[in-house]
C-alpha cells in the first residue's frame, strides 16, 4: 500500500511555519506530593488512609491462606459468598494496578484502595499484581487477609487476570 498525501506543499510549509520552536513532549512517570496543602480535611484523609495501610504492616501471619488456587474466607462469613465470588457472581468495580511498584508504594496503593471503597461502598474489587520476581503475588494477599473489611478473596478469572491478580470482597458496614 502506498501512502497518499493529501497535503499541498503550501499547506506542509504552513505547517512546518507554524510547529517551528516546539519540543517533542517526553513521557516520564512523576509523582506528586501534596505536602504544600495543610487543609484540615486533606490530612484527615491521609489519617484515614494511614489507618488503612496499618493492616498490611504486620510480619506475621495470623490468618490462614489457602494455595492452588489462592483463596482466604473471613472466619465469620459463609463460604456461599467465597464460592459466588469463584463462580464470578460478583464482578469487579475497581481495578487495581500494582505493575512496577515495590512494596511500601503498594502498601501506600492498597491502603487508599481499601479507605476509598469503604467510603464509596464499593463491593468487589480486582488487585493486578503481574509476575515479576513474586514479591507481591505472596504478600499483597497475605496483607489483604489481615484487612477487617475484606470478607474474602480469591485468584482472579482468567478474563481478569488469571494468576497475576486476586479479586477481593469487602464488606463496607
Amino acid at each position: 500500500m502506498s501512502k497518499k498525501n493529501f497535503l499541498s506543499s503550501k499547506d506542509k510549509f504552513i505547517f512546518r511555519k507554524l510547529i517551528r520552536g516546539t519540543k517533542e513532549i517526553t513521557q516520564d512517570t512523576i509523582y506528586y506530593s501534596n505536602n504544600n496543602l495543610c487543609f484540615l480535611s486533606c490530612k484527615m484523609k491521609e489519617h484515614n488512609e494511614h489507618l488503612h495501610r496499618d493492616y498490611f504492616s504486620h510480619t506475621h501471619s495470623r490468618n490462614k491462606l489457602h494455595n492452588n488456587p489462592l483463596y482466604y474466607i473471613r472466619y465469620d462469613c459463609s463460604v456461599n459468598r467465597l464460592k459466588k465470588l469463584k463462580k464470578g457472581h460478583y464482578i469487579p468495580e475497581i481495578f487495581l494496578d500494582l505493575h512496577g511498584l515495590n512494596k511500601f508504594q503498594a502498601k501506600v496503593e492498597l491502603g487508599k484502595l481499601m479507605y476509598f471503597c469503604v467510603k464509596k461502598k464499593i463491593k468487589c474489587v480486582n488487585v493486578m499484581h503481574g509476575y515479576g520476581k513474586n514479591i507481591l503475588k505472596e504478600k499483597i494477599p497475605l496483607w489483604l487477609s489481615r484487612h477487617p473489611n475484606v470478607i474474602a478473596l480469591h485468584q482472579s478469572p482468567k478474563i481478569f487476570g488469571n494468576d497475576a491478580a486476586v479479586l477481593v470482597l469487602i464488606d463496607f458496614s
